[in-house]
């Protein structure tokens, strides 16, 4: 539900969770913003009546629109999963490949490619064995 900020200060939430971290935002004085019920009313903002769109489609079930993108996120954190799983990798160094090769089929071509994927020269070759498939 979208609210509108007519308290004349900053409002500030958090949102997220355990696992995936939580991220921290500012609501500023007459800005209106998309975000869940329980918030908007706890924050003591104004709630903005939304136009209902009349359009004559018919409508067959849920679009891939409506449904959330979960897939890209899962695939990031078992592809950080795989890597802190090799010997000599821990989360640091697994952050350090994501930033180089930000997908798992990446780091798949660069291995194919034959590149140097991390100066220690077990981690890299662990890292080739696992993903040269």
């Amino acid at each position: 539900m979208k609210f509108k900020n007519e308290t004349g200060k900053n409002a500030k939430y958090r949102l997220g969770g355990y696992i995936s971290g939580f991220n921290w935002f500012t609501i500023r004085p007459g800005e209106t913003r998309d975000i869940p019920d329980h918030l908007g009313y706890e924050l003591k903002l104004t709630p903005v009546e939304e136009k209902e769109e009349t359009e004559d489609v018919i409508n067959d079930g849920p679009s891939e629109e409506d449904e959330p993108n979960v897939d890209e996120a899962l695939q990031e954190e078992t592809y950080k999963k795989k890597l802190i799983g090799i010997v000599g990798v821990g989360k640091k160094t697994a952050e350090d490949i994501m930033a180089e090769y930000p997908t798992e089929d990446g780091l798949r071509k660069a291995v194919q490619d034959q590149k140097e994927i991390h100066k220690r020269d077990d981690v890299d070759a662990a890292i080739k064995e696992l993903f040269e498939a």
